[in-house]
């Protein structure tokens, strides 16, 4: 049971970065992947609780070491997931400098703000893409 909740583990990694990266649902939240990677753990380390509820010593060493490798690729997912995807790019990356077509926008005021208001004065325009 040990090394099928690693191989478990495993599976959902690589299957979020092979298959559901391609959806923006599944790729923003794993809503497959993440309760795969848990199952996983959660059979490793049933798989050590019954080793060590034996009296043989087989399965012990080898079991504690499938589930450390489980728990590490697990962490490893979710910190990826929820932190390192979340962090924005680089600074020398995200800077395009790039002469941008007059437009106008209205304000939180209700007044019309063109581009060319601000003619000669660096204006940085950032499209985000948020969580609302």
């Amino acid at each position: 049971m040990i090394w099928l909740g690693l191989l478990v583990v495993f599976a959902g990694v690589v299957s979020y970065f092979e298959v559901f990266t391609r959806f923006p649902p599944l790729r923003d939240f794993p809503w497959v992947n993440l309760p795969l990677v848990l199952f996983g753990v959660a059979l490793s380390g049933l798989g050590v609780a019954r080793a060590f509820g034996r009296s043989e010593y087989r399965g012990k060493v080898l079991g504690s070491i499938g589930l450390v490798l489980s728990l590490l690729l697990a962490t490893l997912f979710v910190l990826y997931i929820f932190w390192f995807s979340n962090l924005p790019p680089a600074g020398e990356t995200a800077v395009n400098l790039a002469q941008a077509p007059d437009f106008a926008l209205t304000s939180s005021d209700g007044e019309t703000v063109r581009l060319s208001d601000y003619r000669g004065r660096k204006v940085a325009l950032i499209f985000y893409r948020g969580f609302w």
